[in-house]
């Protein structure tokens, strides 16, 4: 049910809130609070009794919570009983009948977590930190500690992420909420939430985001894609949720991979007025149908295309590994449609709007895809102690300018197991690790497990 609140058009709300509501549904559900004071609602809630007297006036005024005076006996502030308003809980269950037709969401715990708190730490993925904070402000015993914002994660992150996390799949990855709709359900301004979006990638509590684009290269307009850190030590509490595998090329043998980094390098060498030689089509080594369809595509346009091939590599990995190796494998077919069926038709050039060879941008998307999934089985393969044909696996796509020396691919149901894997020339040796936190920050970053510090992160 708190799935569905986090998923719910309720008026006017702004993320204290938002904040507020969830975690008054976490203590109280659909019942009455009895008599209570602010102040000791406030305490009971884990929020700051000022911005929860402004919460609490607001969520009255959207009629999603009901207040009611009580009557006292005795001399001192005014205190009033709180309840869900009826109407809201009647979408919820209307709501929660639908939910159930639906994948559950997998992650409830990590939801939760984020609204209960009541202490997450402000730090990368890497520090250990779960003691309470020395500048916690304590209230009265019969109320819980209401945190110092000091070195903690605001609430409104923390919403934020739960949001996120409520609308992911059980790799972490959230592909089907737009700027407008996730600024609906947090309360945000556009600014505010890129702002945000940058600060938690930055902590580390987003592995990678991908912003929307609507372009007419593509059929539809493309939602921002996330990939959520659900190994965060601030999320999980030491145990890993997901397992990781990481495999590391260092002899070079990884410069031959052709994927979409190289397209990308080919487009920054076509159209950068500052190199001294002028390539001509001729010269790249992408079509030139596919260097002209994204003539002057940002790059996160190219990130999105990435995204999406990565999904069918995954697709193609995960349900025929063991025939992934036959030539013309006819099981393929259905990926060059998917392929197909992403890009607006006809394809034009959008200088002159001339027409494209539809045929060879998509047979060579294709023919890449296939190539880089079975570069992909040959290389996770020699890890020691997977059997990766009963594994649920999604590989992370990673920036584009950082090539493929690193790959990295999530586990389902690989909880507190990582895999790091060497390859030197000839010799390949395999080393597991209990957390992902202690895997090398550079080669996280390089297989998409992180966003490089440099990188552009919105």
């Amino acid at each position: 049910m708190l799935i569905n609140l986090l998923s719910l058009t309720l008026g006017r709300l702004d993320s204290k809130a938002r904040f507020t509501l969830a975690s008054f549904y976490l203590r109280y559900g659909f019942t009455d609070t009895g008599p209570i004071s602010v102040d000791e609602l406030a305490g009971c809630l884990g929020v700051p009794a000022r911005e929860c007297a402004n919460a609490l006036n607001l969520l009255v005024k959207e009629s999603v919570l009901i207040a009611r005076a009580e009557s006292s006996q005795r001399a001192g502030r005014l205190k009033k009983s709180f309840r869900i308003h009826d109407d809201v809980a009647n979408k919820l269950g209307i709501a929660s009948l639908i939910s159930r037709l639906l994948d559950v969401a997998p992650h409830l715990g990590v939801v939760e977590h984020l609204i209960k708190g009541p202490y997450i730490h402000a730090t990368r993925p890497d520090v250990e930190i779960y003691a309470m904070p020395a500048n916690t402000v304590r209230a009265e015993q019969t109320r819980a500690a209401v945190p110092n914002r000091t070195s903690l994660l605001s609430r409104s992150n923390r919403l934020l992420l739960a949001v996120l996390s409520a609308h992911a799949d059980r790799f972490g990855v959230v592909n089907s909420l737009g700027n407008v709709e996730l600024c609906r359900l947090t309360g945000f301004e556009q600014t505010s939430l890129k702002q945000r979006i940058k600060k938690l990638i930055e902590m580390g509590f987003i592995r990678r985001h991908v912003p929307g684009v609507a372009s007419p290269i593509f059929a539809e307009k493309l939602k921002s894609s996330y990939v959520l850190n659900l190994n965060h030590r601030q999320i999980t509490l030491g145990t890993d949720m997901i397992g990781f595998v990481v495999h590391e090329c260092v002899d070079g043998g990884a410069d031959d991979v052709r994927y979409l980094g190289d397209v990308w390098f080919d487009l920054e060498l076509w159209r950068n007025p500052a190199t001294k030689h002028k390539y001509s089509l001729s010269e790249l080594s992408t079509p030139a149908s596919v260097i002209r369809l994204f003539r002057y595509a940002p790059k996160h346009a190219i990130e999105q295309l990435e995204f999406f091939l990565s999904g069918r590599v995954s697709d193609l990995l995960a349900q025929h590994w063991e025939q992934l190796d036959v030539a013309k494998p006819g099981f393929a077919l259905g990926i060059r449609d998917d392929i197909s069926a992403f890009f607006r038709k006809p394809m034009r050039d959008v200088k002159d709007a001339s027409l494209l060879d539809e045929a060879e941008v998509i047979d060579f998307l294709w023919v890449m895809t296939i190539q880089f999934a079975r570069v992909c089985k040959v290389r996770f393969s020699r890890v020691d102690g997977l059997v990766w044909s009963s594994l649920n696996f999604r590989l992370l796509p990673s920036d584009l300018r950082l090539g493929y020396s690193c790959l990295g691919m999530l586990l389902d149901g690989g909880a507190g197991s990582g895999w790091l894997l060497r390859e030197v020339g000839e010799h390949a040796g395999t080393t597991k690790i209990t957390t992902e936190a202690l895997c090398p920050a550079e080669l996280r970053e390089k297989a998409g497990l992180l966003t490089p510090a440099r990188a552009k992160a919105v």
